[in-house]
């Protein structure tokens, strides 16, 4: 098991989009920690994303697939002075991913982000 850390700010008003390194190898995303500080009043939204690419741009949305866009109500998690743990599986069978995430926060105040996803590396396919 591996645990890839995200931690930077969200400016105010604004959105920003953390990446992994390459991740060489297949792997299994196996959970997803997401704490909020408190006064983030449930105003910064995260969302997660698989990609093949580093893209992380200055606005907006990255590219790749929401990881949590297949089966909720919405793709992302909010919260305030709250540590969110998701027991998600999402298998990743191909070398050379990147696993982003991407803040939105609607607040007049920056928030930080603190996001761990522990991932179970996998052999690779001859």
């Amino acid at each position: 098991m591996k645990t890839a850390s995200f931690v930077g700010t969200c400016p105010a008003r604004s959105t920003k989009v953390l990446v992994t390194p390459r991740i060489n190898h297949p792997y299994t995303l196996k959970k997803i920690i997401a704490t909020f500080p408190i006064g983030a009043i449930n105003l910064m939204k995260l969302r997660f994303f698989m990609a093949i690419d580093d893209q992380a741009p200055a606005t907006g949305a990255p590219t790749g697939i929401s990881i949590l866009a297949d089966y909720g109500q919405v793709d992302y998690v909010v919260g305030d002075g709250t540590k969110k743990e998701l027991d998600h599986e999402l298998e990743v069978r191909a070398a050379g991913s990147f696993l982003k995430v991407y803040a939105q926060n609607d607040d007049y105040y920056p928030h930080d982000i603190d996001v761990q996803m522990t991932i179970e590396q996998k052999e690779r396919r001859p």
